[in-house]
């Protein structure tokens, strides 16, 4: 792959500015001027980049999401979807936990955006919980997971919403008594109580152990 081109660069600068500052002054406290200072580049230059801070929003909004959809490409060589999924979960919730300067920009200023960019944010959403749903069918498919997942819509959801809890309430709900590595082994404990078969008394749940679950925390093959 070539070089980055200098309009990619000067793109890449203007979405980290921006996001910074979003999440500090509002997206509406934040002006082309104050990201350009940031930048250290012209406001001009940045219209060339982008027609409008709404572009910019959505570009900040796309590069998260775009992160999270190559989690599945990343785990693409996990054959058991118990382990993708468990992989997938845990890259999720470590980048969120890292990057949740964006989530506060979403929940508290996308309301107060026009009507198509809210539905173009929350498409990214929906493509995250889609993923999610053809991985349950996959595993479906395979034996692996029950046939009759509870609610599989609500469960895919919930696995980027409780994600989300432990980005935004961390530090003065959870912190210092539950650290990330914790909440994210109970959330997979709760995922695989939805997921997985129930084995009658005695089975073997073809985990290696009757009645429980488990799935080693597997990085996929380089």
């Amino acid at each position: 792959m070539g070089a980055k081109t200098i309009r990619a660069i000067r793109r890449e600068e203007i979405i980290r500015a921006a996001r910074d500052l979003f999440s500090r002054k509002g997206y509406h406290g934040t002006t082309i001027p104050d990201i350009a200072r940031a930048v250290g580049i012209s406001a001009g230059l940045i219209y060339y980049v982008f027609p409008s801070k709404e572009d910019i929003l959505l570009a900040c909004s796309e590069e998260v999401a775009t992160l999270h959809l190559n989690l599945f490409e990343q785990s693409s060589e996990i054959a058991n979807p118990l382990q993708r999924f468990d992989f997938i979960v845990r890259e999720l919730y470590r980048s969120l936990d890292r990057g949740s300067k964006m989530l506060i920009i979403m929940y508290r200023d996308s309301s107060t955006l026009p009507r198509e960019t809210r539905h173009r944010i929350l498409s990214m959403i929906k493509n995250l919980d889609n993923r999610f749903l053809e991985l349950f069918r996959e595993g479906q498919q395979v034996g692996v997971f029950a046939p009759d997942i509870p609610e599989p819509r609500v469960l895919a959801a919930n696995v980027l919403g409780l994600a989300h809890l432990w980005a935004l309430h961390k530090t003065w709900h959870f912190a210092p008594e539950i650290d990330l590595e914790t909440y994210i082994s109970a959330q997979l404990e709760y995922f695989h109580a939805q997921l997985l078969r129930k084995p009658a008394a005695g089975q073997s749940d073809g985990m290696g152990q009757a009645g429980k679950a488990s799935a080693p925390d597997r990085e996929p093959d380089s």
